[in-house]
Order: structure tokens, then C-alpha cells, then sequence
């Protein structure tokens, strides 16, 4: 290799598309960073960040299975709903709740996975249980011992010593002979940067499980482990895939316009720093489309038909994978097999669709079996989940039912829920992505006739899937959305926001070509101007007035935590600090936020169920419960139309005055200082020592 080609290599060839790349990675890094945290530059604090803590239901209760798993506990939660104590006891094989290691039975289990084993790397094998037997003199707690052996950071950070500096050197010979091909780059490159990510946890600060006093409370630090180290780095992912499928549908400089889109997108922005599993569906989703038009391409060039039959059937397994972290997400094995009937022709393409099918059912059937085994249906209680909301049915009142009345919904209530919905997502401004650009242009691309036939079939192959999402979320339901976010949990129509991006990028390119603009700097300026309107809504949210402080209301982990300081029981000051309780790890809550109580005090918690009898039959014929609380997610709820006429209206006597009936089993109670919270328990926990136990495990 001549100092001539070593020049070329990295000015016009490969080595300066790899740079670029990397350069528009990096780019896009620092703005997510920007995006979600607090930026001070020469003692100038350029704004506060987006994110402050989760405050998704949906996320925190995935992130607390996530930690059980880590820690050898299995798929158990301790956010305990009504509902699946009902499931366990219908399972003839059991009829018993298992309350002390209660199965989950609402999500699939790929995402809390993912979490889980991220936790288990940030935390360094410190992975022990509040609740877990007292350590021998001697000996290591050993539950897990697998796990920990597998993570064991003594040897851990050599291994991705080697594979980087193996990544590398293999990349840096192929390049010096001049043997890398034009799409092998991109792979290499993200081969590196993923060992290099994962290299980095070794000597990042280790994080805790322990809530920090009010005092020195920011963020918890495992919530800025789950978005700055996964849902980050899987928006980068994705604006990745979202440049190959575009490479390979039109060119180059469509493909980073569309990637250039997507990260400026403010919903998707959103979307990465709030905790949910969407980055990761939409991953999945992602390698499925580019599976398809790879294999499009072949089968158009008549070239390699085995390897277009295999792609197809990967489309199909990454169908499988998206239904293992959102059930919803499991239709979309619809469309596929549709599509991919159309492209083997109608003769043999539907021994495609079928092969697509069975890869499909292999994938989830082990979890489907699973679910069998445990409670007897396919999908727990998730399978109910088109019952939420219907009828007399209002807002949770299903899942927080001890002995649900399935039999009451009728397919008017279903389709009046479905109607709502849809107005719901009709006049919503999410849907647009962040950036109405880039939707209208892709609604004029449906309009458009593309020179390419893929094109066109990709095309309508988008409004395909996106009218199965628009169903299922209609029918399914999603949460409501956060004051002042664009963040909605169960809204599916957000997994197309790389393909409309990609069309609506293209149809910009079509339009500059229509504008027969002959000089170049032109065509740069409007290009330059056409990507800086699509960021005004993320510099506007960035640089407007900046959030709240916590995710509160109605989130707020100081006072959730039910624990006393290990330093203060150890210097014999046994009364918990003004405003605090304590709750010993054996013993069980009940609350109305039980997803927060779960993954910030890492406490058993009870939903609080339809009626104040189905309390009375878990304290009595259960377990017992210490604690009662009720946090601003039911107190500051309209006070006619939710609490004595809604929702609410059986437990509309005590939230009214607080005024808890002469046999109700707990008989101490306050108000936690300085929130709107109160609590009522069996005695009085914000004065009482802790349980001899845990003193003694302290000390």
C-alpha cells in the first residue's frame, strides 16, 4: 500500500466515510446528552435537562423486574396486582398468590432482561436483596453465584480489553490491504463502539439501589443508568438502521437526512430519555424492515434466493423478539407474512408466509408456555388488556379487582373505547414525531408515484403497519400522558417514525429537485434550513422553561423509600428522620402507586384493590399489611367526577376527610412532611425502632 492509496483511503474512500460516520455519531451523542441533562460550559449553565427521574408506570415496574432478575429472583415482581393473585388462584396447579415471590404475569420478558443484566454490570455483582438471609462470617452471599461468576469484574474488563483490541486490529489490517468492502464499515464500526461502551462500564462510578435523603436528593442514579446507558445508545441504534434501510431503498444522502430527522425528533428525543421499551421495539422493528428490503433487492436482481428466503424468515424472527418485549407489537407478524406472499409472487409465497408463521410461533412459544404453566393463558393478565377501560370498567378498576367481572364487557363498550381512542390519536400532537415536517412530507410521498418499484411497495407496506398499530393501540389502550411530555405508554404508532422520517426525507429531496436549483451552495442552504426548522421543537423544549425539579407530582423517591440510614441505625439513632418511616423488607405495603414503591424502596406492594372488602379479604386471608398509602395519583383527582362518581367511588368515605372506618386494621396515620402523601400503618413506624432483624443485620 503506497502513501498515494493510504492518502485516498482516507480522503475519498472508505476511511473518510467512516470518520464522517463517526463524526455524526458523536454529533448526535452530545446532543441526546444535552438533550436529557444539565450543560455547564465556563461556569455558564446552558439550561436544565429534560430528564428528571421516570415517570412512566410502565417503566418503573419493568425496571424492578429487571433487578429481581439480576439478583437471582427470577421473573418475580413486587408490584402485586389484585388481578394476578386471582389468576394464581384460578390456576388449578398452584391456588396459592405466592405473594413472597409473585410471578409477573403483565410483561414480556426481553426488556426487563436487557435491564436487568445492564443493572448487574453497573452495579458490579452488588446485587443483594434488602430481604436476603444475613451473610456467614466467611462466606459470600451466594444466590446468583452463576451470574456473579459470569460478570466477575476481576477478569471481565480483560475479555473486553481483547475483543476491542481484536475488532480493531482486524479493521485495521483489512483497511491497510485495501480489503474492506463499502458495507462491511458500518459493522465494524459498531462492533467497536459496542466493545468500547461496554469496556467503559468497567470503570464507570458504581451506582446504588439506596434512595438518597431528601437533603441531597437529584435523580436516582438507576434511572440515569436505564436512559443514559440503554435508551441512549438504542435511539443511536436505531437512527443507524433507520440509514441503512434508507441507503438501501434510495441513497446516501437520504439516508442521512432521514437519520438526521429521527434524532432531531423531539418526540422521539423524548421517548429515549423516558425508560420505556419503545427504543428497543423500535429496534427490532427496524432490522425486520431492513431484512425485507434486502431481501427485495435480491429477489428483484434474481440473486441469492436461498439468502432472500433466510432474510424474510429473520423479519419474521425480529417480529418474535418485538412481541417478547411489547405484546402489541406481535401483530405486525400480519402485515409481514402479507408482504412477504406479495413479494415470492402468490404461488409460492404463501409457503413464505407460512415459513414466516412457524419461525414466529417458535420464537414466543417458550414464553407462551411459560405463561401456561404459571397461570394457565397465554398472556397473564396482559391478555385482558382490551377489557381495560370499557364500560363500568374505569381507568384501572380491572386490574385492581380481586375477583374481576369479565363477563360485563360487550363488544359496544370495546368499540366506544376503540372510537375514543382513535379521536385520542387523531388530535394528538405526538403523532407527528416532534417535527410536522417530516409527517407532511410523507404524507404527500403516499401520494407520489416513486421511480422504483421497492419503493413503492415499502411504501404501502408502511400504511399497512401503521394501520394494524393504529388498531391495536385503539383497541388495547394506552396510559395518558405526562403534563408537559410527549411520552405515551402503549401508543404503538411511534415505531414508525423511521420509515416516515425516511419517506419524508425523500420526498424533500424529490421537491429540491423540482426546484432546479443549479448552484450548489443553494441546495446546501436549503438543506441546511429544511434540517434547522426540524430542530426548532427540540431547541425549544431544551432552551424553554425547564422542567420540575422531581417527577413530582406524583412521584417523589425520598418519601417512598421506607428505610432507615444503615449509618444512623449503626450509630444507635434508631428513630427514622422527620418525615420517614420504616417498613421491614419481609413486610408488605399497599398503595396507589405500587410501581414506585417496588423500584425506589424495594418493598412488596399491593395495588390497592376495587373496594375496601377486597382489602379487608388480603389483610385477613393473604397477608397482613403494614402500611397504607396514598400519594397525589388519587388525591389530587377531581373530586366529583373521579372520586364520588368514578373510579374511586367505593373508597370515596376514607379519600374524602381521610376518615378511615372504627375497624379498619390500621389505626396510626399521618402526613409525610412536605409532600402530599399520607400514610396510615399499624403503628407508629416514623417513631418506632427498627425490627430487632435488621438491627442486628446493620450491625
Amino acid at each position: 500500500m503506497t502513501i498515494q492509496d493510504a492518502v485516498h483511503f482516507f480522503d475519498l474512500g472508505v476511511g473518510q466515510r467512516a470518520l464522517r460516520a463517526l463524526l455524526l455519531t458523536m454529533l448526535a451523542g452530545a446532543l441526546l446528552l444535552f438533550y436529557g441533562g444539565s450543560v455547564t460550559v465556563l461556569g455558564f449553565n446552558l439550561g436544565a435537562g429534560q430528564f428528571r427521574g421516570l415517570n412512566q408506570r410502565e417503566a418503573m415496574d419493568q425496571a424492578q423486574l429487571g433487578r429481581n432478575l439480576a439478583r437471582g429472583e427470577g421473573y418475580t415482581t413486587r408490584f402485586i396486582r389484585p388481578m394476578s393473585i386471582w389468576r394464581l388462584n384460578e390456576c388449578s396447579r398452584w391456588r396459592d398468590p405466592m405473594l413472597k415471590n409473585h410471578p409477573d404475569l403483565a410483561n414480556p420478558p426481553l426488556y426487563p432482561a436487557l435491564v436487568g443484566g445492564f443493572l448487574y454490570l453497573v452495579q458490579k455483582g452488588d446485587m443483594k436483596a434488602p430481604d436476603a438471609p444475613p451473610e456467614k462470617p466467611g462466606k459470600e452471599w451466594t444466590d446468583g453465584k452463576a451470574a456473579q461468576w459470569l460478570v466477575s469484574w476481576s477478569w471481565w474488563p480483560a475479555v473486553w480489553i481483547v475483543l476491542v483490541a481484536a475488532c480493531l486490529a482486524r479493521v485495521s489490517m483489512r483497511a491497510w490491504r485495501l480489503q474492506l468492502k463499502r458495507g462491511e464499515v458500518s459493522w465494524h464500526m459498531a462492533a467497536a463502539v459496542i466493545c468500547l461502551m461496554f469496556f467503559g462500564l468497567a470503570w464507570a462510578p458504581k451506582t446504588t439501589f439506596e434512595v438518597e435523603p431528601v437533603e441531597a436528593f437529584t435523580i436516582f442514579g438507576p434511572d440515569r443508568w436505564i436512559v443514559y446507558g440503554l435508551g441512549m445508545p438504542l435511539m443511536l441504534a436505531n437512527a443507524w438502521v433507520t440509514y441503512l434501510i434508507a441507503r438501501r431503498l434510495f441513497d446516501s444522502k437520504v439516508g442521512v437526512m432521514a437519520a438526521c430527522l429521527f434524532v432531531l425528533s423531539d418526540t422521539v428525543c423524548q421517548y429515549a430519555i423516558s425508560g420505556l421499551n419503545v427504543m428497543l421495539v423500535m429496534l427490532w422493528v427496524g432490522f425486520m424492515w431492513l431484512c425485507l428490503v434486502v431481501a427485495q433487492d435480491l429477489r428483484l436482481q434474481e440473486r441469492r434466493p436461498v439468502v432472500a428466503v433466510l432474510l424474510g424468515l429473520m423479519a419474521a424472527l425480529f417480529v418474535g423478539l418485538a412481541f417478547l418485549t411489547r405484546y402489541g407489537a406481535g401483530w405486525l407478524i400480519l402485515p409481514v407474512c402479507f408482504l412477504g406472499w406479495r413479494m415470492w409472487g402468490w404461488a409460492r409465497g404463501r409457503w413464505m408466509a407460512l415459513g414466516m408463521i412457524v419461525v414466529f410461533l417458535a420464537v414466543v412459544s417458550p414464553w407462551l408456555a411459560r405463561n401456561v404453566w404459571v397461570n394457565s393463558n397465554l398472556l397473564g393478565t396482559a391478555q385482558y388488556s382490551y377489557q381495560l377501560q370499557t364500560g363500568a370498567l374505569r381507568g384501572d378498576t380491572l386490574e385492581r379487582q380481586l375477583l374481576p367481572n369479565l363477563g360485563y364487557t360487550r363488544m359496544n363498550h370495546i368499540w366506544s373505547k376503540a372510537a375514543g381512542n382513535a379521536l385520542t390519536l387523531c388530535s394528538d400532537s405526538s403523532w407527528t414525531f416532534g417535527s410536522a415536517l417530516a409527517t407532511a412530507l410523507c404524507v404527500t410521498a403516499l401520494l407520489y408515484k416513486f421511480r422504483r418499484v421497492q419503493v413503492n411497495r415499502f411504501k404501502w407496506a408502511m400504511l399497512g403497519v401503521g394501520l394494524v398499530l393504529f388498531g391495536v393501540t385503539c383497541v388495547v389502550g394506552m396510559d395518558a400522558r405526562p403534563d408537559n411530555s410527549l411520552v405515551q405508554a402503549g401508543n404503538l404508532l411511534v415505531l414508525l417514525a423511521p420509515m416516515v422520517t425516511m419517506y419524508g426525507a425523500a420526498m424533500f429531496f424529490v421537491l429540491v429537485e423540482r426546484m432546479q436549483l443549479t448552484a450548489a451552495l443553494w441546495r446546501t442552504l436549503v438543506v441546511a434550513l429544511f434540517v434547522v426548522l426540524a430542530a426548532v421543537p427540540v431547541m425549544m423544549r431544551r432552551s424553554g422553561s425547564p422542567p420540575d425539579k422531581y417527577a413530582y407530582p406524583p412521584y417523589y423517591p425520598p418519601k417512598l423509600a421506607p428505610r432507615l440510614d444503615e449509618k444512623q441505625v449503626m450509630a444507635g439513632n434508631q428513630l427514622a428522620p422527620p418525615g420517614h418511616f420504616y417498613v421491614a423488607p419481609a413486610e408488605f405495603m399497599m398503595c396507589d402507586q405500587p410501581w414506585a414503591v417496588a423500584w425506589y424502596a424495594d418493598r412488596r406492594c399491593f395495588w390497592i384493590p376495587d373496594t375496601p372488602e377486597e382489602f379487608y379479604k388480603i389483610n385477613d386471608l393473604y397477608q397482613h399489611v403494614s402500611v397504607f398509602m396514598l400519594t397525589p395519583i388519587t388525591l389530587n383527582r377531581r373530586f366529583l367526577s373521579e372520586i364520588m362518581l368514578g373510579e374511586w367511588a367505593s373508597w370515596s368515605p376514607i379519600i374524602r376527610f381521610l376518615n378511615f372506618p372504627k375497624d379498619f386494621p390500621l389505626k396510626e396515620g399521618t402526613r409525610l412532611e412536605g409532600v402530599n402523601m399520607v400514610l396510615v400503618a399499624d403503628r407508629k413506624r416514623w417513631m418506632d425502632e427498627p425490627s430487632p432483624a435488621r438491627r442486628g443485620q446493620s450491625q
